[in-house]
């Protein structure tokens, strides 16, 4: 069993162990939820490659990569989808990542492939880009393989979209594609297809039977396009709304740096002021007097994103 909250925000953790961790062979042939001889045909048909060419007796356990393709091949099978079909898409599947790829990404949607990869593997890149690289190096890794790394590294939703009339083509579908499409004003795409007729697979369903957590590890993810700043400026917002006054956003390389939450409180006693000021929060507090008597202030926090 594996814990999410291991790898949850955690790209270097996720890239150095999970890796590993996923290519552990742990699911007996005999003893998994799939029929026996549904797997045996699936292999000979060349669905799935157990255990690779190794010759240490690989082919009798599923490492936690192979179990989830071979769940995705018996709801596939389920719906009617052909063998020439499910082998088109395990082709594009588990094609290794190559570095161009790579490249290209971190180009187009840095700030996504940074968070899924950390900071060290970026700045890795830039080094390659600046003493040159061949395109058509590869990583060492199925688009299959990072995809699942990210699922559980995320904590978000994800499913497999797959069009009947599109051979061989899948739609992954997640808050983190839609908000990749929606920052490079391409929503048009995921729109145009999911106006289409298609399958789901969800991903987190079959990953969330070896989680320690099950699938309260993605319903604790909050679902929302926007960004964890942008999260957490509605969550201000929302906290206390009725006494909010006003809050400024300041911007440092155009992203929110820093909230300034200033809420208009009333008090009745010297205090319940003291209260206020002993909390020792990074704020500033001016205060309103009638008649010498304190009867409500301005509390400004400031909040560091």
């Amino acid at each position: 069993m594996i814990s999410i909250e291991n790898y949850r925000d955690n790209p270097e953790k996720v890239i150095s162990n999970l890796l590993v961790k996923l290519n552990e062979r742990v699911f007996l042939k005999t003893e998994i939820d799939v029929v026996y001889s549904d797997l045996v045909n699936w292999e000979r048909s060349n669905l799935l490659n157990i255990g690779g060419n190794s010759d240490k007796g690989d082919w009798k356990r599923l490492n936690y990569f192979e179990y989830v393709w071979l769940k995705i091949i018996q709801e596939l099978r389920v719906f009617g989808f052909s063998y020439e079909e499910i082998e088109q898409y395990k082709t594009q599947l588990m094609s290794e990542i190559t570095l161009d790829e790579i490249m290209i990404a971190s180009k187009i949607d840095l700030d996504n492939i940074e968070v899924q990869l950390g900071k060290k593997v970026i700045n890795d890149l830039n080094l390659i880009e600046d003493s040159g690289y061949d395109e058509s190096d590869k990583l060492g890794i199925s688009h299959f393989e990072i995809m699942i790394t990210r699922i559980i590294g995320s904590g978000e939703n994800w499913s497999l979209l797959f069009f009947k009339d599109i051979p061989g083509f899948f739609f992954p579908l997640s808050v983190e594609t839609l908000r990749a499409f929606d920052k490079n004003e391409r929503t048009d795409i995921p729109q145009e297809l999911l106006s289409k007729t298609f399958l789901s697979i969800s991903l987190s369903e079959i990953i969330a039977k070896f989680l320690v957590e099950g699938k309260n590890a993605f319903e604790k993810k909050t679902i929302s396009i926007l960004t964890k700043n942008e999260h957490s400026l509605l969550k201000h917002i929302r906290k206390g709304y009725a006494n909010v006054k006003s809050i400024k956003i300041r911007f440092r390389n155009k992203e929110m740096e820093l909230l300034e939450v200033t809420s208009l409180k009333k008090v009745k006693m010297e205090a319940r002021l003291l209260e206020y000021i002993n909390k020792g929060e990074y704020q500033s507090i001016s205060i309103d007097t009638v008649d010498g008597k304190i009867v409500n202030f301005e509390n400004t926090q400031k909040i560091k994103l």
